[in-house]
């Protein structure tokens, strides 16, 4: 019996490190015999899986074939997105802009690397009016679609202190946002 459940700790295993440090959703099929209640099942007794892209993972559920972190945001956080939200959307009224503003709901594909899209999912992201009407059924609807990348995003975090992730920001900023076109502004 303990030889047949070593493979399957060992698939587990692997998901629960590759879950901590790949910068792409894991497929279901590449880890043979893991069930969904397990791998939760494992992050509710050891606590939340941190990656540097998706922050901390306390439970998982599958779309598409793929093992999708539950984004739980604290209170105060979702506070701020709301207000930065209405204010940005204000804005792009007032401006004359136009465009549109969506939270971290709203999945943004940054590139197809096969065989896993680079998915993101910012607090807050505002596309621009014509960026938005160019967009394909593929692009609004599914992961299948064109990458695009938002004009401008807000990732709202701890930047100091014990528990700052502000280099993990910083290094999903520069290597996941930018190079994909959002741009720096100071």
């Amino acid at each position: 019996m303990a030889d047949k459940q070593k493979p399957h700790e060992d698939v587990l295993t692997r998901l629960v490190r590759d879950l901590e440090t790949k910068t792409t959703l894991c497929y279901v099929k590449d880890y043979p015999g893991v069930e969904l209640e397990q791998l939760n099942n494992h992050a509710k007794k050891l606590g939340p899986l941190v990656n540097p892209v998706f922050g901390e993972q306390p439970a998982f559920f599958i779309d598409e074939g793929r093992f999708c972190p539950y984004r739980i945001v604290v209170y105060g956080n979702e506070k701020v997105a709301a207000k930065i939200a209405e204010l940005l959307g204000n804005w792009a009224k007032w401006s004359g802009e136009g465009g549109r503003v969506t939270t971290s709901q709203g999945a943004f594909i940054l590139e197809q690397r096969p065989p896993k899209p680079n998915v993101r999912m910012p607090d807050v992201a505002y596309t621009p009016r014509d960026d938005d009407r160019n967009l394909t059924r593929e692009q609004m609807w599914t992961y299948r679609g064109e990458p695009f990348v938002p004009t401008f995003v807000v990732e709202i975090d701890k930047l100091s202190g014990r528990s700052s992730k502000l280099s993990a920001l910083d290094r999903k900023m520069r290597n996941e946002y930018f190079q994909h076109g959002c741009v720096e502004r100071s």
